[in-house]
């Protein structure tokens, strides 16, 4: 069971007051809201990682694991120092007795289809990772994955997963979503995926207006149950400026009359049923948080070369080659969705194609053999799955006024227009939440006219409502777009032309 009783937290504004709530057994709460509203925060407060100002939290008997939103695996886990740790280091740290619980981890990773051991020996077997590579060097997919296993090893009577899908593969997802339902504990799940969220929870928990609203059923149950909420609001509103109107009326009438003995009493009666019918528990009208709509522009011709892959092999040094003599091309406003398991070298072909493109900014790599070209006088932009692209000690404006010249009076409005009120345009990048974070490229990205967009999982980390409209302005945009995503519903929802994937060595439809 989990108590939570009247949770406050306050840092220059409050951030969200007298939060409570009671979950009992194999209850499944999916926690949503803006990019900002703390719903990181109050999971951190449940897991004891950070204090909240009142209140009280009660997990008696309970074993608690906790997903954080980013994770490192640089420090040794024997000395605690910063180093570079290889797969079966991390592996072998997560259990007592390394030859009689070893098997409890593979087990686990292998149900995400992860085999850890001799890649020379078992090459041919789909989803093995070399136990002596460096953890850095494997996908983000691959690297969510051993982390989850250090939190199923615990066997947790309590999961508290902070975005547990973003860089899952949809085998993985799907995996999860099983398990989540076989969970027979209480999970509490931040997450912007919203079909996750219909197929794994019972009761949405939604921060809004710096409280917790509580709705039971799943994602869709949830919206439904807004809109009738909303509509009670605005309802109980209407119904209460009609009677302060009326009230004032009074009071007005009251102030008029000539008497000043019945006066007084008048105005102090008036005054009176003011304070208790209206003010006691004044209603406020409701004002949906949300981003407005974007557009990014593009004037692109249908018939245009965009990509041209010819002949592209590519290997990392002491690896079996992904890539070989495989080609592809993108023409005009194609819209390219490219899927598959994590490791199949979704990522490394981003990073070739970046490379070729002499993008400064990137650590990126060029082909072992072949050729990668974007078309004449092509304008493009990356999305960076984990934002490294981002300078993380420059100020929210000043990186804005950079990167699209607009002045800066304009950038307030530019700023406020994409949620970052005047406070956080002072923040500096590393401050701001992953979301947020994702959410100020997009910024840059709606004040310029592109004709080529390369997206590596645009969606992680963005709250569900940004994410429905970055989702309807990437659907109208009319330029070229290559896609990577595992959200099944955006990909979906905007409607991509073909999909592309790598088998065999080749990039396939």
């Amino acid at each position: 069971m989990i108590h939570a009783k009247d949770i406050s937290l306050s840092f220059s504004d409050v951030l969200f007051t007298d939060i409570s709530f009671l979950l009992g057994n194999k209850e499944k709460v999916g926690l949503v809201g803006l990019n900002g509203c703390g719903k990181t925060t109050l999971m951190k407060i449940i897991a004891g990682v950070e204090k909240q100002d009142s209140g009280t939290v009660d997990l008696t008997r309970e074993k608690i694991a906790y997903l954080p939103q980013e994770f490192s695996f640089t420090k040794d886990v024997f000395s605690g120092e910063d180093k570079e740790l290889f797969v079966g280091e991390w592996i072998e740290s997560l259990v007592d007795d390394v030859y009689s619980e070893k098997w409890k981890v593979d087990k686990i990773l292998a149900s995400l289809g992860i085999f850890v051991g001799d890649t020379e020996t078992q090459k041919h077997r789909e989803g093995v990772i070399d136990e002596f590579l460096a953890i850095h060097k494997l996908s983000e997919g691959q690297k969510m994955k051993l982390y989850l296993a250090k939190i199923l090893i615990t066997e947790p009577t309590v999961l508290l997963l902070d975005e547990p899908t973003n860089h899952l593969d949809i085998e993985g997802i799907e995996w999860f979503e099983t398990f989540i339902q076989a969970f027979d504990g209480i999970c509490i799940i931040i997450s912007h995926d919203r079909e996750f969220l219909n197929n794994t929870t019972n009761t949405i928990f939604e921060i809004d207006e710096k409280k917790l609203n509580i709705f039971t059923g799943n994602y869709d149950n949830y919206l439904l149950q807004k809109v009738g909420w909303i509509e009670q609001r605005e309802k109980a509103f209407s119904a209460q400026e009609k009677k302060r109107e009326h009230l004032e009326k009074l009071l007005k009438s009251a102030r008029n009359i000539k008497s000043g003995n019945k006066r007084g009493k008048a105005v102090k009666a008036a005054k009176k049923r003011i304070d208790r019918e209206v003010k006691s528990e004044e209603i406020t009208a409701y004002e949906e948080q949300k981003l407005k709509d974007i557009s990014i522009e593009s004037t692109m011709h249908n018939k245009k070369l965009v990509l041209d892959i010819s002949n592209l092999s590519f290997s990392y040094p002491k690896s079996d080659p992904l890539l070989i003599d495989t080609n592809f091309t993108i023409y005009g406003n194609e819209k390219v969705w490219f899927y598959g398991k994590n490791g199949i070298g979704k990522t490394t072909l981003i990073k070739l194609i970046l490379g070729s493109a002499a993008n400064q900014d990137q650590q990126n790599i060029l082909p072992t053999s072949g050729t990668i070209s974007i078309g004449e006088s092509i304008s493009w932009a990356y999305f960076s799955q984990d934002q490294s692209h981002l300078p993380k000690n420059k100020t929210v404006r000043e990186y804005v006024i950079e990167k699209t010249n607009i002045d800066f009076s304009r950038s307030f409005g530019t700023l406020e227009k994409f949620l970052f009120p005047k406070h956080l345009q002072n923040y500096k990048i590393q401050e701001l939440s992953p979301g947020q974070r994702a959410r100020l490229s997009f910024v840059v990205f709606a004040q310029k006219k592109y004709d080529f967009l390369i997206l590596d999982e645009p969606t992680n980390h963005l709250d569900i409502k940004t994410k429905e409209v970055i989702e309807q302005a990437i659907k109208e945009f009319t330029g070229a777009v290559l896609l990577i995503s595992h959200d099944r519903y955006f990909v979906e929802h905007i409607q991509c032309d073909r999909a592309i994937t790598i088998q065999n060595q080749k990039i396939m439809k």
